[in-house]
């Protein structure tokens, strides 16, 4: 059945969408609206647990985000944070401790933006909804295990019953997934390692960064680079969390290349001369945005 709230779910999508590809973040993003089999069977499983002027259902619209790496999850809550209201007190952050295999998982609920409230409204009228969505945040390795997880075993517990072991060796596997995303994160900094040695700075950036990006660098940054260690041994120090943060909150936006990153990193931290005598207006005009704030 074709649900009422699959344009809404779409028009965020995009947003989310748009706003992580914007700055170059990895991932694959997802929406649904639950249709009215869907809410009717949840009220169904909690009876008078819903009410209008009650507790109200909250996952009506939810987006799901897989992140090709898991460092990538704290910063796309902190990006979402900043285009749209958290609420906090209803959203819920799974992280494993030390004794338990299990996955990172963000579920986390916004407020919708004004824009859409009056479309939501509209087609919510007489049931027990929030003007709210879902994010969920997960790495692409265990987004994957928790599809599988969900549909064999969260929906199908009675078969589990008596299985302990089995169960712990399905969650034995999150202890894999965790080693594998380690292991990619460290090989792509070993490769830019490499790179950095060789002075390949084209090839460098990239696997530095984990970011999707555009172009390559001109000979006249490379000749900076080649030039000046210290810039370059900056350069391969620098905090991607801090420039990507950055760069989301930087007005205006600038397009995504190799080089804009490498000016707009130098004009936020280290503000090398040479660099900054190449950097195009754009990039400085927004840079500056982020220095009058901070």
């Amino acid at each position: 059945m074709q649900s009422d709230f699959k344009y809404i779910a779409e028009d965020l999508r995009r947003q989310v969408e748009e706003s992580l590809s914007g700055v170059g973040i990895l991932s694959r993003v997802f929406a649904r609206g639950k249709d009215s089999d869907s809410l009717n069977r949840k009220l169904a499983r909690h009876p008078g647990k819903y009410a209008v002027g009650g507790k109200l259902i909250q996952d009506v619209v939810g987006i799901r985000v897989a992140l090709y790496f898991s460092e990538d999850i704290s910063l796309v809550k902190s990006i979402l944070e900043s285009r749209y209201h958290l609420d906090l007190p209803s959203s819920t952050i799974d992280t494993p401790d030390r004794d338990k295999f299990s996955v990172t998982r963000y579920n986390l609920v916004f407020r919708l933006p004004e824009d859409l409230v009056g479309s939501f409204q509209r087609v919510s009228v007489g049931e027990p909804l929030d003007t709210c969505f879902e994010v969920q945040l997960r790495s692409i390795l265990s987004e994957g295990w928790h599809e599988v997880e969900h549909d064999l075993r969260y929906k199908s517990q009675d078969s589990w019953q008596g299985h302990d072991d089995l169960s712990r060796a399905l969650n034995g596997v999150v202890a894999t997934l965790e080693t594998s995303e380690w292991s990619m994160g460290r090989i792509f900094d070993e490769l830019a390692y490499r790179h950095y040695k060789l002075k390949n700075w084209s090839a460098m950036l990239p696997n530095l960064l984990k970011i999707r990006m555009r172009g390559n660098i001109s000979s006249d940054v490379a000749g900076i680079l080649n030039a000046d260690a210290d810039a370059a041994k900056d350069l391969l120090r620098v905090d991607r969390a801090r420039l990507i943060t950055c760069m989301f909150a930087a007005r205006p936006r600038i397009p995504v290349t190799m080089e804009n990153l490498i000016f707009f990193w130098n004009a936020t931290g280290p503000q090398y001369a040479s660099l900054t005598a190449l950097t195009p207006e754009l990039v400085s005009e927004s840079a500056k945005s982020v220095i009058s704030r901070s």
